[in-house]
């Protein structure tokens, strides 16, 4: 799907693949209202103090990317590394397939590694394209130079530590489930070779990444009547990050290229990044295998 999603007209990507980032990516994260709501034990005045430093955390990603452009993308796809690789499994499953916490942080890092940077080891003319929207060309080009190395790198600590686990697991439904982590990982660089970069991670994070967590977090806070307020505020959340493109697109120097607005989508969207991989994190240290509500 994704190959024959590539083979259409690049504006038609760039509407389609923002439209699935607006209405599926974003509100992910914006789902964290209810996990902020359920830490403030309905308190409404924990809750805004939280809030205000979840929008506070926003607005310094913000000034550091006006002021520190690499900087920022340097700590954005460090989170991203760590965030794509431990999120998109329960963390009491990956505890216990990973056996030992030094070979679980080996297994969460090269796997993050693989989904952030095979884009751009596959398709490095047009990763640069669209970095240099937003950030300097020198920090483009590195990034795009190190792809290869990175993901070849990790693409064998990933395995290794796969197979150190598979051997070492006492049942047989949890090497099914390495087993299945193998396939999945094997299926993304298959996307993100044939497909164009920006449908293939706007795939992968919409349609496997945004959703798992979107169903674990409505597994854990089942909506109610007395909730639909909740609703409102996510709403009103995901709308917030189109005055945060049209905001970065305009502090951009080439900000009539077309180019920029999908790289104005990825600054409001790693902006919101930091916030939600703490309060993801969070939700980590306290997950346990019976939800609540259930």
């Amino acid at each position: 799907m994704g190959f024959l999603l590539s083979l259409l007209p690049e504006s038609y990507l760039w509407i389609g693949c923002l439209s699935a980032v607006v209405l599926i990516g974003v509100p992910h994260g914006a789902l964290d209202i209810c996990l902020l709501w359920s830490e403030s034990h309905k308190d409404v005045s924990i809750l805004f103090r939280a809030i205000l430093k979840y929008v506070l955390l926003v607005v310094v990603s913000l000034a550091l990317w006006r002021f520190s452009s690499d900087f920022f993308w340097f700590c954005f796809f460090f989170a991203a590394v760590y965030h794509f690789g431990s999120s998109d499994e329960h963390p009491q499953v990956l505890k216990i397939i990973s056996q030992n916490s030094w070979n679980r942080v080996l297994w969460v890092l090269s796997r993050g590694a693989l989904l952030v940077f095979a884009p751009a080891a596959f398709h490095p003319e047009k990763i640069i394209g669209y970095l240099n929207q937003a950030a300097s060309p020198g920090f483009a080009i590195g990034f795009t130079s190190i792809a290869p190395f990175v993901c070849a790198y990790s693409g064998l600590i990933y395995i290794w530590t796969s197979l150190k686990s598979y051997k070492k697991s006492s049942f047989q439904v949890h090497r099914y489930i390495l087993l299945k982590h193998l396939c999945s990982i094997g299926v993304f660089i298959l996307l993100f070779w044939v497909a164009d970069p920006l449908v293939s991670f706007s795939l992968y994070f919409c349609c496997h990444h945004s959703l798992k967590h979107s169903f674990r977090v409505l597994q854990r806070n089942p909506w109610k009547k007395r909730n639909l307020y909740l609703a409102l505020v996510v709403v009103a959340l995901t709308l917030s990050v189109l005055p945060l493109m049209f905001w970065a697109r305009g502090h951009m120097t080439l900000s009539n290229m077309p180019k920029a607005t999908v790289a104005a989508c990825f600054i409001a969207v790693a902006t919101l990044t930091f916030p939600h991989l703490l309060v993801v994190k969070r939700l980590h240290e306290k997950l346990n295998w019976t939800f609540v509500g259930k």
